[in-house]
């Protein structure tokens, strides 16, 4: 129950809440008085009379530094999502009769955001003037309420908790190499014949270092041995095209080089199974991003512009594999 003195105050119960989730991302009650343009002890009243209201402490205090509570833990977390909330319901009623507009947050991985979404952004301006998008390319997945972020654009299964999901494309991954290469060494028939090639690894600190083919009725793993191993997808695919040896790329980093002739594929009749990139590309939203026009837009826009991005052209699929392996 409400102490008496929490009912004298007359709390503002939103306004609390805002200070507080500010308290903690500033670290400090006069930084989230400094930016919420209120006396440090105004801030100071909001969250003693939040406390009182509660009736448990919320944060603890020192001369410089503020830290939560195992209760203020729990209250931030619901806080920062109602605060979200109410923020989008907000936005989406003032959409309602306005063509999208403000800022647009989307992220993605590095090396699809420099393939596929570089040449998107003015195409998407061009048609949404009064948006500012802001674009954010990493390897390390956001933390998408934290971040602020509209919109996720990622493939992989490893990252679908709490977020509404649609599906942009399958994400096929196959082996391939250089004409040259397969000129210079031959080409493999089975997987047992890539213990004769020089095969280059992509490293990650969680990744099976395996490589996993299925043909779609069973899945045979090797280990690649080579001369080249690496961290980074785009290393490794110029070492390829330079006919260095064959390489796992996911189809959408290598399409066009399919389509040119500039790589070929190794063995046609075998998709790599990998549990970090899984089976989809999509892109992901929060719950209360639903109904925003411009997170609609953004959506539209770019499930028409990247459909099918991970699958093989239609002439180089082998038939029994079009459905996926």
């Amino acid at each position: 129950m409400p102490s008496k003195k929490a009912k004298d105050v007359g709390l503002d119960h939103l306004g609390a809440m805002r200070a507080l989730v500010r308290i903690v991302e500033l670290g400090s009650f006069s930084a989230a008085a400094r930016e919420l343009k209120v006396a440090t002890s105004t801030i100071a009243r909001k969250i003693t009379a939040l406390e009182e209201m509660l009736g448990v402490p919320l944060l603890h205090r020192s001369t410089h530094h503020v830290a939560l509570t195992e209760a203020g833990t729990l209250y931030h977390a619901r806080a920062v999502s109602m605060i979200a909330d109410l923020d989008d319901t907000l936005r989406v009623v003032a959409e309602l009769d306005a063509a999208p507009s403000g800022p647009l947050k989307l992220t993605a991985p590095v090396a699809f955001g420099r393939r596929y979404l570089a040449p998107l952004v003015a195409p998407f301006l061009e048609l949404y003037p009064a948006v500012q998008l802001d674009l954010r390319l990493t390897d390390n997945h956001n933390d998408m309420v934290m971040g602020g972020f509209d919109l996720d654009i990622h493939e992989g299964e490893n990252y679908l908790d709490n977020l509404i999901v649609q599906p942009i494309s399958r994400n096929d991954s196959i082996l391939c190499a250089s004409p040259a290469y397969f000129a210079r060494r031959g080409r493999p028939r089975t997987p047992a014949d890539l213990a004769q090639h020089n095969c280059l690894r992509y490293l990650h600190p969680e990744g099976d270092p395996r490589w996993h083919l299925s043909d779609g009725k069973t899945v045979r793993w090797v280990m690649p041995m080579g001369n080249l191993q690496s961290d980074h997808s785009e290393l490794l695919l110029e070492a390829t095209r330079a006919g260095l040896g064959i390489a796992e790329f996911e189809i959408w980093l290598i399409r066009d080089l399919l389509v040119s002739g500039e790589l070929e594929i190794a063995l046609p009749d075998y998709r790599l199974e990998n549990a970090l990139t899984g089976r989809q590309i999509y892109m992901a939203y929060l719950p209360n991003r639903r109904f925003s026009t411009k997170v609609r837009v953004l959506r539209e826009f770019m499930a028409e512009r990247l459909k099918g991005i991970g699958e093989l052209p239609e002439r180089l699929r082998v038939p029994s594999l079009v459905d996926g392996a």
